[in-house]
C-alpha cells in the first residue's frame, strides 16, 4: 500500500458511478483534496499532474456501520492501524465501530480514551472512526448506560452488538432516553438459551454441532417491535439480519410509521448454510448462515430497498480461539477486505443494480449515521472520499497472506471473487491499494 498527499492533480478518464449518474470517460480535478470540476473532456493545463484512470469505475468510497475495531484493550486481535488498514483495502471512508471491548466502552471516559489512541491513524489512512457505546454497564448488567453524557461525547448509535438485550424494560428505557436524541438502537437480535452453533442444514447434521435456530432472531425482532410501539419515535436498527422472514416484518413495522432500519453482511449474501467448509471454523459467526432460500429473500430485499445496507460485522480473532471443533470455537469472520468482491459477483449476477450498489456500500450508511455528504457521494465544491475499482476484472483466489487485518479468520478463503479496487482518494490522500 503506498500513501501519497497530493495538492493538485487530475483523475481521468474514469466511468463516474454515483447514486444519480453514470458517465463514461470523465475527469475529476482535485485541489486541496476537494473536487473542484467534472468534465467530459480533460483540462487545458497540461501541468496539472495526471492519474489515469484508465475508464476505471469512480465510486464514492465505503462506510461499514458495523466493525469491531477491538480498540480498546483487544489489540491481539486487531489494532487501529490494521484495522483501518483493512478498511483502505475494501475501499472505505469510513467505519463504525462496536462496544464490546476490554474494557467495554460504557462511560465517558473509556470512550474518550479509545478515540484519542485512533486519531493517529485515522490521519494517516484517511479513514474516519466513529462510535457506539453500550447499551447496558459492561454489557451484561441491567442499568443503561449514561446515554445523554455518551451522546455529548460524540456516539453514533448505541448497541450490546455480540448480545441481544434480553430485557424488555431495559429496551423500553433505553427507547425512551434515545428518542429525543435521534440515535439509533442497534439491536443484535437473538435470544440466549439455544446453544446452538451452526443453522440448520445438511453441514450441521454431518458435523454433529447443535443448531442455532432462526427463532432465536426473529422471537426477538418480534419483541422489540413490541417495545418500541411504546415508543414510536425512537429509532431501532435490526444488525446483520438472516432470516427472510424478518424481511417483511421490517416492512410491515415501516408501512406502520415506525422508525426501523436494518443491514445484511457480505457473507450472508455470499454463502448459506449448505456452503460452510468442515475445515475452515472462521464460518462460525454469529448469527450463522442460514438456507439458499433465505440468501436468495435477502438478496431480494437489498435490491427493493427492504433491507437498508450492507454491513461487515468484520470480527477478527487470533488463532488460538478458532482453534478447535465448530462447537467450541468463537463466533466471528473478517469482513472489510472482501465486501467488493461479493457486492461485484452480485452485480454481475443481476442480484444487484448499479444504483443500489452505490446506496447499500456508501450513501445509505452515510445517511444512517448523519455523516456530511461528502460520504455517499461525489459532487464538486465537496472533499473527495472515493474509490477508483476494476469493475471487469477477472475472479481473483482469496488468500490468507493477502489480509492486511491483523488475525485472518475469513471465511472467503478459498473463494474466488471478482473486481479488484485500484486506488483509494480520501481527502488529499490518494493510496494505492493494489
Amino acid at each position: 500500500m503506498d500513501i501519497q498527499t497530493l495538492s493538485h492533480y487530475v483523475l481521468g478518464p474514469v466511468r463516474l458511478w454515483t447514486v444519480d449518474r453514470e458517465e463514461p470517460s470523465q475527469y475529476i480535478e482535485v485541489r486541496d483534496g476537494r473536487i473542484q470540476k467534472i468534465s467530459g473532456q480533460p483540462p487545458s493545463d497540461t501541468s496539472i499532474p495526471k492519474i489515469d484512470g484508465k475508464n476505471f469505475v469512480l465510486m464514492p468510497a465505503g462506510v461499514d456501520a458495523q466493525v469491531h475495531l477491538r480498540v480498546p484493550g483487544q489489540e491481539h486481535k486487531e489494532t487501529a492501524e490494521t484495522g483501518l488498514m483493512a478498511a483502505v483495502k475494501g475501499g472505505y471512508a469510513a467505519i463504525l465501530t462496536m462496544p464490546n471491548t476490554k474494557p467495554v466502552i460504557d462511560n465517558v471516559k473509556v470512550l474518550k480514551e479509545a478515540m484519542d489512541s485512533v486519531r493517529t491513524y485515522e490521519e494517516r489512512f484517511g479513514v474516519r472512526v466513529f462510535w457506539t457505546a453500550a447499551i447496558t454497564e459492561n454489557l451484561s448488567s441491567s442499568k443503561v448506560t449514561p446515554i445523554e453524557d455518551l451522546a455529548k461525547a460524540g456516539i453514533k448509535a448505541l448497541t450490546n452488538d455480540g448480545l441481544g438485550v434480553l430485557s424488555d424494560e431495559v429496551m423500553e428505557e433505553s427507547f425512551k432516553r434515545l428518542a429525543p436524541l435521534g440515535i439509533p438502537l442497534l439491536q443484535h437480535a437473538e435470544f440466549l438459551g439455544h446453544g446452538g452453533s451452526l443453522a440448520p442444514s445438511s453441514v450441521q447434521e454431518s458435523l454433529k454441532v447443535k443448531p442455532y435456530p432462526e427463532s432465536a432472531e426473529i422471537d426477538m425482532v418480534v419483541r422489540d417491535l413490541k417495545v418500541l410501539k411504546k415508543c414510536p419515535e425512537a429509532r431501532y436498527h435490526i444488525l446483520h439480519i438472516t432470516s427472510g422472514k424478518v424481511v417483511p416484518l421490517v416492512r410491515e413495522a415501516r408501512e406502520q410509521g415506525l422508525k426501523v432500519t436494518c443491514e445484511v453482511t457480505p457473507h450472508h449474501l455470499y454463502f448459506s448454510g449448505e456452503d460452510i467448509d468442515p475445515k475452515n471454523t472462521s464460518f462460525k459467526m454469529n448469527p450463522p448462515l442460514r438456507s439458499p432460500e433465505d440468501r436468495q429473500l435477502l438478496w431480494e430485499g437489498l435490491e427493493n430497498g427492504d433491507v437498508d445496507f450492507v454491513s461487515t460485522d468484520h470480527a477478527p480473532h487470533e488463532p488460538l480461539v478458532k482453534s478447535g471443533s465448530f462447537d467450541e470455537v468463537a463466533f466471528g469472520t473478517l469482513g472489510l477486505e472482501t465486501t467488493l468482491g461479493v457486492l461485484t459477483w452480485g452485480y454481475r449476477e443481476g442480484k444487484l443494480s448499479r444504483r443500489r450498489w452505490v446506496e447499500v456500500f456508501s450513501l445509505k450508511p452515510a445517511q444512517f449515521l448523519g455523516l456530511d455528504s461528502s460520504y455517499g457521494d461525489l459532487q464538486v465544491g465537496q472533499e473527495i472520499r472515493g474509490i477508483l475499482f476494476d469493475l471487469e476484472a477477472p475472479d481473483h483466489l482469496i488468500q490468507e497472506k493477502d489480509f492486511s487485518s491483523l488475525s485472518k479468520n475469513s471465511c472467503f478463503i478459498g473463494s474466488h471473487l471478482p473486481g479488484k479496487l485500484i486506488k483509494s482518494f480520501l481527502g488529499s490522500k490518494v493510496i494505492s491499494c493494489e
